[in-house]
């Protein structure tokens, strides 16, 4: 019982739609916003964040442990003022943002940790939306990491339909593999 080209080439065609993309988090970088949640997300080397922001009122300024902790952005390591600041994730490891503006920062403050994209995969958060909070800057409101894939899949296999044409690919798969 031989395997046929045309078989193990179908197989292979099915599969591919199977494959991790990287993703793309988005976040509105304003003030009234609570950023904690962003810690705790699990983010891969290859994913992009993209901050969407007035750039006549707030800037991203990529900084330093400390200088996160203390607010100083004089010595950032980059700074962006475009109101669309889109970073490519290139290396593992935490990353910390602050809003260069005075005063906004306590309060405008986003850490994230990078993983090597060779961990093990993560399961995207469910895209959240936020409006901007009309009160005084003291009040927050929750700004969860929101996600748009752009690969083919996102996360891994079995999210939502992926699950199902994943496991749809592998039965006709394996019936043309081996009745071919």
């Amino acid at each position: 019982m031989g395997i046929s080209a045309s078989g193990l080439v179908f197989f292979i065609l099915l599969a591919v739609p199977c494959v991790y993309g990287a993703q793309t988090y988005t976040v509105d970088w304003a003030l009234g916003k609570d950023y904690s949640s962003w810690a705790t997300k699990n983010i891969n080397v290859g994913d992009t964040i993209v901050f969407n922001y007035d750039s006549s009122s707030h800037q991203v300024a990529q900084v330093s442990k400390d200088d996160y902790s203390n607010c100083v952005s004089s010595n950032s390591i980059k700074t962006y003022n475009d109101g669309k600041t889109s970073i490519a994730l290139k290396k593992s490891g935490p990353m910390y943002f602050i809003c260069g503006t005075p005063g906004h920062c306590p309060g405008m403050q986003l850490q994230i940790n990078v993983q090597d994209s060779s961990s093990s995969p993560t399961t995207p958060s469910t895209p959240t939306t936020t409006t901007p909070s009309s009160s005084t800057p003291s009040s927050t409101t929750p700004s969860g990491p929101s996600t748009k894939s752009t690969g083919a899949a996102s996360g891994t296999c079995f999210n939502n339909m992926n699950g199902l044409a994943f496991g749809l690919c592998v039965v006709l798969g394996t019936l043309f593999v081996f009745m071919g």
